[in-house]
C-alpha cells in the first residue's frame, strides 16, 4: 500500500482499513487501493475526471472509493460507520 499521508490526520492502519473497506463496498479490486490512497493526499479539485473512453477502472470509480474512504474515516472518529452496502 502507498504510504505518506502527511495531509491526513489519521493513523496508517485507519487509512488502510478505510481504503480497503471502500474498495470492497464499491467492488473495486484491492489492486487499485494504492491509487485510492494516493488520491486521499490530494485536494479533490486536483483529481482527474472521467475521459469517457471506457477505462477500467474509471477514475470516477477511484474517486468514489476515495470519497467513501474519507467518509469512513470521518465516521470512525464518531464511532459509527455507515455502510453503503445494500
Amino acid at each position: 500500500m502507498v504510504r505518506g499521508h502527511a495531509m491526513l490526520p489519521y493513523d496508517h492502519p485507519e487509512i488502510d482499513a478505510a481504503v480497503e473497506q471502500a474498495c470492497r463496498e464499491l467492488e473495486l479490486d484491492l489492486v487499485h487501493a494504492g491509487s485510492v490512497h494516493a488520491w486521499l493526499t490530494e485536494p479533490e479539485s486536483d483529481w482527474p475526471t472521467c475521459c469517457d473512453r471506457g477505462c477500467e477502472p474509471c477514475v470516477a470509480t477511484l474517486a468514489d472509493a476515495a470519497r467513501r474512504a474519507k467518509g469512513i474515516l470521518e465516521a470512525v472518529r464518531g464511532k459509527a460507520v455507515p455502510s453503503t452496502e445494500r
